[in-house]
């Protein structure tokens, strides 16, 4: 897992997202405090999770709670990255995998601005809860898999474009909203829950789990018996 001190952490609207529909927004106030690095939004992901959510009635509450976490300092926007690379790097995105002949976009533009801000600004850290970019960062190959298996038919690959995209994401380092919780919960972020902590946490992580973060079953199992241990 990536540490914190001392270096920022782009933050993808996924990860905010499934945060603050798990009430846990305020993880981020209790590692502020305690680690040197930054928290930073690309303009898109605020949009995305705080400004165009405050407009709509079911989702203004999440929202405001992003926002009143912007205006204390612990999330900080900052400026665009530039508008040539975000392109270069949606299209070489989107013009991987091909079926029948056809380009699958996979990525669109918080994404591509998450990882166009990354090589602007020379950051590895990236909160990220959607699986597809960690994916066709991380794994490809398996995100070729997956799209054939899904799709039901050959999927064909640019290894051009696949290699441009892999140069610009080259060294990045992913994490989860689940990863967040656990390093706070290692830091005693649930210690005030008493004997109860343990579960607090391994209920913690299975409601990130169902507010979206791509985390498996096993993966908690794993997590707990690691860190946590009965």
């Amino acid at each position: 897992m990536a540490k914190l001190s001392g270096q920022p952490i782009i933050c993808d609207a996924s990860s905010l997202i499934s945060l603050t529909d798990s009430c846990f927004v305020h993880a981020l106030y209790f590692l502020k405090k305690r680690f040197s690095g930054k928290f930073i939004i690309p303009p898109s992901v605020e949009y995305e999770c705080v400004e165009h959510p405050r407009t709509i009635a079911a989702h203004a509450m999440h929202a405001l709670r992003l926002k009143r976490a912007i205006n204390d300092g612990i999330i900080e926007p900052v400026p665009e990255p530039s508008p040539s690379v975000v392109q270069e790097i949606r299209f070489v995105a989107n013009n991987i995998f091909f079926a029948s002949g056809t380009p699958i976009r996979l990525l669109h533009e918080g994404e591509t601005e998450v990882l166009a801000l990354a090589n602007e600004l020379g950051v590895n850290n990236l909160l990220v809860d959607e699986r597809t970019t960690r994916m066709m960062v991380e794994s490809p190959s398996t995100m070729h898999e997956i799209l054939e298996r899904e799709l039901h038919r050959e999927i064909s690959v640019n290894e051009e474009n696949l290699s441009s995209f892999s140069r610009f994401t080259k060294g990045l380092r992913f994490f989860r909203s689940s990863e967040i919780i656990l390093l706070a919960a290692e830091k005693g972020f649930f210690r005030d829950y008493g004997e109860l902590e343990r579960e607090a946490i391994e209920a913690a992580l299975h409601k990130l789990k169902y507010s979206g973060c791509a985390v498996g079953f096993s993966e908690i199992s794993g997590y707990l018996s690691k860190k946590f241990p009965k």
